[in-house]
């Protein structure tokens, strides 16, 4: 049936009158390339091997090749401009006669007049010194030496805010770099390693060498796609592009010009040769469980656990097929069997144990709790252990709360969509699960007043569960997983978080949609002159389900009275900058505030008049923060701000002036507010409870100290 539905779409999508149409994209996204009938301008280096670069004439690389599918996904025609340097590619970007860059890093300066996708490739930066040279493997080494790069790269704004006492020195390109450690100019070089590795073997540079990786995760490189802050519906038909790239069409690119710096495979001879006898690997995984994992009707995976895999199938070198099935419980009955060798993301309990072997954990996701909007932060679950929740059936998720709170009241439901939607009737006061399931499932489901309202302090560790009797198994797959660098999980990991799952276009509205005129549009192949009145009603259906889409998706983050961030968009946000925060240890800070005995102006002059009073501040809060400050109403009279980047002064600096603006704003109806503040900076090892604590107790000494105050 699929591939019927797919042969009818490429008739529909394909013909002459439906070629200007494209699913992926609005009608604004649509009128804008038909304005812009001229091809877009993109970058093209002269020597970044294997990334980007020019042959010939002809541009190459990996980014190349990225850039030109998510051209293809989305109807976009590209040009390259070649033959200039890094900086003077930049240049041009500020000066309107470039539009992309392929291959760019995001930094506080370049965020100025750039607008920058989802990244779509992540990598480490090493350092480069003569081969007789000893003693220098990272940049602690360097202190009163010389490092040298190609100018422009990002690295440069870090050294020196972070690393005063190197001295920096520019070149070109990586080789001439490369010829100043060989000459002696500088003592060591940076670069990518992939390139790094490239430009030795190319250039024949026997006298340098590769000395180490930057431990520093500020060095971290990561890929975006840039366009110009002034061209955003741009940036927006770009990202739905990348969107659309599937992880095969990524792996194939990415094994066509061997980017991976990790992808020797780490197993013996041995081991290979056992591998080879089991032919292939059989794989039992969860078949609806997005954005961890499920099964696609042609029985493909997809989500986290297919990525994990591709990064294991490279180590191992070895085949994987899936298991079908049902339903979670009917895979646990196949493992229990005996009939799956590999389940990719298992949670070990003393059940599955005597069943499985277990590697180490290979990611940790957090657990939360929903609730209805209505419903106070829940800092801990030992507080509402009077309470009923809902925790979908046969996951460990059960027997881990279970030991860790024996008093609370577990129900148990067959899907995360019908837990939430029990709390939302009211038959469950809240869910419990992990935060990309949860987060999800409020995205694409119709469930506006249920919100993530609290962090109950525990992890789920995921694993690779290997069959019991199979211990050589688990010893490969436990050595491959030690190969495999922790910054492609989380990577990974960060993308199916954040990813707009092309449910920004909801697909099975669509198709819904789409089925009512499959019978019109037949009349296509053969009455040509009723396309365009076909056509017209197609656009209004796409244009109506789009419509609905994002209005459900922005009621779903915004606060009905004061529309700025509600509950659920605050919690992705701050467990998204934690996330980062492991990551590269960039700091964040959070502003916690509440209004000062707000409850006497509802009680004095009514709650529209308090609407209002929640309105304006609400405004306040958005004139006088950052644009990438979150500001969101995190319950009743309170509000939070989210500051990246940003250090604990700063936040209190800012709350100040918040403090005083709030109070120096004049009401017709009621009188002047104040407001207290709580700030917290976030700390090695917090969670988001943790952060959050910091802040409130903040906020209560700022009330139990007069009101009208900013603490920290």
């Amino acid at each position: 049936m699929r591939q019927v539905v797919l042969s009818i779409l490429c008739v529909l999508f394909f013909s002459p009158v439906f070629a200007a149409e494209n699913p992926l994209l609005s009608s604004e996204e649509v009128t804008w390339l038909q304005e812009h009938p001229a091809p877009v301008r993109v970058h093209n280096e002269s020597d970044w091997s294997p990334f980007n670069f020019n042959e010939a004439g002809e541009p190459k690389g990996y980014s190349i090749d990225y850039m030109n599918l998510v051209a293809a996904k989305v109807g976009l025609d590209v040009e390259y401009i070649s033959g200039r340097s890094w900086s003077e590619f930049l240049e041009m970007m500020k000066d309107g006669s470039l539009d992309v860059m392929v291959n760019i890093a995001s930094t506080k300066e370049r965020r100025k007049y750039l607008a920058f996708t989802d990244a779509y490739f992540i990598t480490r930066t090493s350092l480069y010194v003569l081969n007789s040279r000893t003693g220098i493997s990272d940049l602690d080494d360097l202190a009163g030496k010389k490092i040298g790069f190609t100018r422009g790269f990002f690295f440069e704004d870090f050294i020196r805010k972070y690393y005063p006492e190197i001295e920096i020195v520019t070149f070109d390109s990586t080789l001439s770099s490369f010829k100043g450690v060989e000459q002696g100019v500088v003592d060591a070089a940076i670069e990518v390693p992939v390139v790094g590795q490239r430009v030795l073997r190319e250039a024949q540079l026997s006298t340098v060498k590769k000395s180490g990786v930057i431990s520093d995760p500020r060095f971290i490189t990561t890929f975006y796609i840039a366009t110009r802050k002034d061209s955003p519906i741009l940036r927006s038909i770009i990202q739905k592009g990348m969107d659309a790239v599937s992880p095969e069409e990524e792996l194939f690119i990415r094994r066509k010009w061997k980017i991976e710096e990790s992808t020797t495979s780490p197993i013996s001879k041995d081991e290979k040769h056992y591998l080879s006898q089991l032919n292939s690997l059989k794989v039992c995984v969860n078949p609806d469980r997005l954005p961890l994992e499920a099964v696609n009707a042609d029985g493909t995976l997809t989500g986290i656990s297919s990525e994990f895999l591709k990064l294991l199938d490279e180590r191992m070198e070895v085949s994987f097929s899936i298991v079908r099935s049902k339903s979670w419980s009917e895979t646990l009955r196949f493992a229990e069997k005996g009939e799956c060798d590999l389940l990719p993301m298992m949670t070990q309990t003393s059940d599955r144990s005597k069943y499985l072997n277990f590697t180490s954990p290979w990611l940790s996701v957090p657990v939360v709790v929903a609730t209805r909007q209505d419903q106070i932060y829940i800092s801990s679950l030992g507080q509402v252990t009077n309470h009923r929740f809902g925790v979908v059936k046969g996951l460990a998720i059960t027997e881990i709360l279970h030991s860790v709170y024996p008093d609370l009241k577990l129900v148990t439901v067959n899907s995360v969509k019908r837990g939430l939607e029990q709390v939302e009737d009211g038959e469950l006061f809240g869910f419990i699960g992990t935060v990309p399931a949860i987060s999800r499932t409020l995205q694409t489901e119709s469930i506006p007043t249920v919100k993530i309202s609290g962090d109950v302090g525990l992890d789920i560790d995921f694993s690779v569960g290997v069959k019991k009797d199979d211990a050589q198994l688990l010893g490969i797959v436990e050595k491959s997983l030690a190969a495999i660098d922790s910054a492609q999980i989380v990577n990974i990991y960060n993308r199916w978080l954040s990813i707009a799952y092309i449910d920004r276009f909801d697909y099975t509205r669509f198709w819904q949609m789409l089925a009512g005129f499959i019978l019109l549009t037949s009349f296509l192949l053969y009455r040509y002159r009723r396309g365009v009145q076909i056509t017209a009603k197609l656009r209004k259906a796409h244009a109506e389900i789009e419509a609905i889409n994002l209005k459900l998706n922005e009621q779903a983050r915004t606060d009905p009275l004061t529309m700025v961030a509600n509950r659920l968009r605050l919690d992705e946000a701050l467990f998204r900058e934690l996330s980062r925060f492991e990551r590269t240890q960039v700091p964040f800070s959070v502003i916690l505030l509440d209004l000062d005995r707000f409850k006497q102006v509802n009680d004095t002059y009514g709650h529209h008049a308090g609407d209002m009073v929640l309105r304006s501040v609400a405004e306040i809060l958005e004139n006088n923060t950052r644009a990438h400050d979150l500001t969101g109403r995190w319950g009743g009279e309170e509000f939070l701000i989210i500051c990246p980047s940003t250090s604990g002064e700063g936040s209190v600096s800012l709350a100040e002036h918040l403090r005083i603006a709030i109070m120096e704003k004049v009401y017709e109806e009621v009188p002047s507010q104040t407001a207290s503040f709580g700030v917290a900076i976030v700390v090695s090892g917090d969670s988001v409870n943790d952060l959050i604590r910091r802040a409130d107790k903040a906020l209560y000494r700022a009330k139990e100290g007069g009101r009208n105050r900013v603490e920290s």
